[in-house]
């Protein structure tokens, strides 16, 4: 079953909150927080946050395609976007799932 943008989020939140114990992050992370200049995300952090999300969600998505494009844009990234991100390659890929259950039906 797909999770709700809710469930994307607060699962987002409580990461990012588990990531930034070990930092010298104060203040509390949000849906607001940007990733990088605001919370200290490097660029192996943000690896390693991708590579989680896709662990937890068993999905592939295309993290370094976004990682490129907010790099060639000098931008930063919020938490909100990210979820945005996920909900909408999670949608893709359930989407992409459909033909597959669809094809193991008899032939009648």
């Amino acid at each position: 079953m797909r999770p709700t943008r809710q469930e994307i989020l607060d699962y987002l939140l409580h990461t990012m909150q588990d990531l930034t114990q070990d930092w010298d992050y104060a203040e509390p992370v949000s849906a607001e927080s940007l990733l990088f200049t605001e919370v200290g995300l490097e660029s192996l952090d943000a690896v390693i946050l991708g590579t989680a999300i896709q662990e937890h969600y068993q999905t592939p998505m295309p993290f370094a395609e976004l990682l490129a494009e907010i790099g060639e844009q000098q931008r930063d990234l919020t938490i909100n976007e990210l979820v945005d991100f996920v909900d909408t390659h999670l949608g893709s890929q359930m989407g992409a799932q459909v033909p597959e259950a669809v094809s193991l039906r008899r032939p009648q």
